[in-house]
């Protein structure tokens, strides 16, 4: 193996390329050189992106504390030169108790969820709120757990440093004892730009793209698309909706619209989502809830990258991405008029679509790729002058990671 390729193992409780978390961890061993190995409970998708991928089985709730045997057994033969954990703000806590500490570590912490508000209580839902990954009990022992714990775990893990595109955790880990930074991420590069008038003089669509959940406001979305229809009669509303438990009830909501003739619904895999994005006119994500997905909210740092004008409420997955009513419109979360109001405001006032489809798509490219890569492969450098201890088991290769950078 050459000096300019350090060997990464990446950790991460599920894998899929088709969800945030995966999508991140898939473009950063795509960009960031060296030799990437995956290691999870289960890889869904995916897995060419690694040199090679590791399924552990167990449960996905306390990994990688769950299997902590297999997994020590697995580095051994790998011989890391950095164990890379992808994690929610539990990560340094289990990462302690599995005995990572032991490692050059790098933590990505991808979101410190709350417990969600009123909006989403009333507008999705008990059942729909524990359908998603909006209160799953790890939610409820996040928000339980004092920021404290939290950061005396990373003191006693002396991380390489940590990452996250949540800025309510780089707040919190304040004097956590390691090098906490903003981990930008979400936006591709695409030469194609929405149209404020479609190309091929159809009918102007309305889209939405992300999981088939109440929690992401798509009953909310249906419910103000006939006052769209009243003020502009030839808009289309395109939900491109990723199979979920609630797909059955929500395709019923729609069906008893009295404008579903003009709703489409597509649940197969779409091939080219950024061209769905640039055919269309405006944008619309408005979740419920601040965690309704890990920042950024991915699908609108796309649609923003396209120059889609975007329609969404200011939740915390979303405000990592979209400046409200600066580089897009905010409406309050479970509002049907004011949601309506804003998606007609962008069909038919063109000063209003050129401003926040220009602005849109200036603010997102701080959140690209390759600045995502960056950022990543400045903290992997750190393991060149890190005076990290060996691994009791096997022969480290952390000890060789000073020659690796240099």
């Amino acid at each position: 193996m050459t000096t300019d390729r350090p060997r990464i193992a990446h950790l991460i409780s599920e894998y899929s390329a088709r969800e945030a978390i995966g999508r991140t961890l898939t473009e950063t061993a795509t960009r960031v050189p060296g030799e990437h190995y995956l290691i999870t409970t289960r890889a869904h998708d995916g897995g060419e992106a690694f040199a090679r991928v590791h399924e552990l089985g167990g449960r996905i709730e306390s990994f990688p504390m769950s299997g902590a045997g297999r997994l020590h057994a697995i580095l051994d033969e790998l011989q890391p030169d950095i164990v890379h954990l992808h994690a929610g703000i539990l990560g340094p806590i289990l990462a302690k108790r599995s005995g990572l500490g032991r490692y050059p570590l790098a933590l990505t912490i991808y979101a410190w969820p709350g417990l969600p508000g009123q909006a989403a209580w009333k507008h999705a839902g008990w059942k729909a709120l524990r359908a998603s990954n909006v209160l799953p009990a790890r939610v409820a022992i996040t928000a339980a757990t004092p920021p404290s714990l939290i950061r005396s775990a990373i003191r006693s893990l002396k991380p390489l440093g940590i990452l996250s595109p949540d800025p309510r955790v780089i707040e919190r880990l304040a004097g956590c004892g390691a090098p906490v930074e903003v981990l930008p991420s979400g936006a591709p590069a695409d030469g194609r730009r929405a149209r404020r008038t479609p190309a091929d003089g159809s009918c102007p669509t309305v889209v939405f793209a992300g999981r088939a959940e109440s929690v992401r406001g798509i009953r909310t979305l249906v419910d103000a698309f006939p006052a769209v229809r009243d003020r502009v009669p030839d808009a289309r509303l395109r939900l491109l909706l990723i199979p979920r438990p609630e797909l059955p009830d929500l395709l019923a909501h729609v069906d008893r619209s009295r404008v579903s003739a003009f709703i489409e619904v597509v649940t197969e895999p779409v091939p080219d989502l950024l061209g769905e994005l640039a055919a269309a006119q405006v944008g619309t994500w408005p979740f419920l809830a601040d965690y309704t997905t890990s920042p950024p909210a991915m699908a609108v740092a796309e649609a923003m990258a396209v120059g889609l004008p975007v329609v969404s409420t200011p939740v915390a997955c979303v405000r990592s991405v979209m400046r409200p009513d600066v580089d897009g419109i905010a409406v309050p979360p479970g509002d049907i008029d004011r949601l309506a109001r804003a998606v007609v405001t962008l069909l038919t006032d063109d000063v209003a679509w050129k401003r926040f489809s220009t602005a849109g798509h200036h603010a997102v490219q701080r959140l690209t790729w390759d600045k995502c890569a960056d950022a990543t492969s400045a903290v992997y450098q750190r393991a060149a002058i890190d005076e990290h201890p060996a691994p009791e088991i096997g022969v480290s290769r952390g000890a060789q990671s000073a020659r690796m950078f240099t």
